[in-house]
Formats: structure tokens, sequence, C-alpha cells
């Protein structure tokens, strides 16, 4: 294998451990027992603050993990066509 197929490989691999930490992320749902647990602390804002950044991280690895799988597999059978 050349250095393109390595690359070509580990960019889907990045993609699915992306969409796998989301699905792991939305199932187990640990981000809310933690705020469920330290609902009435001292610092509700600093709750508040890593729900959001829950949410953020969520979402960001979905768009990341589909966008890297769908504009790779768009770029390769773009020039297997080409290729004709």
């Amino acid at each position: 294998m050349d250095k393109r197929n390595i690359k070509i490989v580990g960019l889907y691999i990045i993609s699915l451990a992306c969409i796998v930490c989301y699905f792991l992320l939305e199932h187990y749902n640990f981000i809310f027992e933690f705020y469920e647990k330290n609902k009435y602390s001292e610092y509700p804002s600093n709750l508040f603050a890593i729900l959001i950044f829950g949410g953020l991280l969520q979402y960001g690895l979905i768009v990341v993990g589909t966008c890297i799988f769908i504009i790779l597999s768009f770029l390769l059978i773009k020039e297997k066509i080409l290729k004709k």
C-alpha cells in the first residue's frame, strides 16, 4: 500500500471512531447523570456549561464523522468515474 491508501483508510477509521463516540455519548448519557447527581451543588452555572459542552461535543462528533465519510466517498467515486 502506498501512502495515499494509508491516509484514506486512516480517515475512514477516524470517521467511524467519531460516529461510534457519538453513539456512545448518546446512549450511555453519563453527562446527564453527572448533572443529575450534582444538580444542587454550589456552582450550578458550571453544570450548565458541562451540559452545553457535552451537547456541542456530541453534535461535533456526528458532523465531523459524517462529513469525512461523505466527502471522502464522493472524492473516491469522482476519481473512479474520471478514470474511465
